[in-house]
């Protein structure tokens, strides 16, 4: 039997609750990272802005070197990481789609930016709700050792 798989629609009303932590946890709060992961952050959402001059991969690695910065390296947490780069002007020529930067989503400059955005933060959710499924999996192999 396969299971089917229902997605509500794209335009349907939601909430979606965000807290916003000034620093990340104390080391001394690891060993709680598996049974209270609301007291880690979960995901960290970028904003650039990036206009003819700037390059993708300039920003991507101020953004990776910014949370190398407050991040252990290593650590589990963030489970996501996102950059959102905003085109300050239409038809921006230098942004290559081609690029593969992972977690980097240049937002163009469209008329209903709005649910763009929207859209983006169902999708950051459910990178969230995804990678539950590997922090169970690496939280059970450090166990079974």
């Amino acid at each position: 039997m396969i299971a089917a798989r229902f997605l509500p629609n794209p335009l349907s009303k939601g909430n979606l609750h965000l807290s916003f932590p000034a620093h990340p946890p104390p080391r001394s709060h690891s060993p709680l990272s598996l049974l209270r992961p609301s007291h880690f952050p979960l995901a960290v959402i970028g904003i650039a802005s990036c206009s003819q001059l700037d390059s993708l991969s300039s920003l991507y690695s101020q953004f990776d070197a910014s949370l190398g910065g407050i991040f252990p390296p290593g650590g589990v947490y963030p489970l996501v990481k996102n950059c959102f780069a905003f085109e300050e002007t239409e038809g921006t020529e230098n942004l290559d789609p081609g690029e593969t930067l992972p977690g980097l989503v240049v937002v163009p400059r469209i008329m209903n930016r709005k649910l763009h955005i929207g859209t983006l933060l169902g999708v950051l959710c459910s990178q969230i709700l995804a990678e539950f499924g590997s922090l169970a999996c690496f939280w059970s192999s450090l166990f079974w050792i």
